[in-house]
């Protein structure tokens, strides 16, 4: 089963301040991986528990897996330092 992907509009502001080849690869994990098996990457925890964190280089994805909608909704891509902020 094929999740169907969508983003929060924030996340188009932050996949513009990164570099064009790592935006690339970012948006080809997505695709690729995210829309297949959202739930084999990390679950994140205390404030941010019921979201999951895809790694992609030095950069993390974090998203919301939606199953009543077959969704995964991406709400941010920063580098490790600042994405849990």
């Amino acid at each position: 089963m094929n999740y169907r992907i969508e983003y929060i509009e924030e996340v188009f502001d932050q996949l513009a301040k990164i570099p064009k080849n790592i935006r690339r690869a970012i948006i080809r994990a997505i695709n690729e991986r995210l829309s297949t098996d959202p739930h084999r990457f990390k679950p994140l925890v205390c404030n941010l528990k019921g979201f999951f964190r895809m790694r992609v280089g030095d950069y993390r994805v974090i998203y919301r897996i939606e199953e009543e909608k077959v969704t995964v909704l991406i709400v941010k891509i920063d580098v490790r330092g600042s994405v849990y902020r």
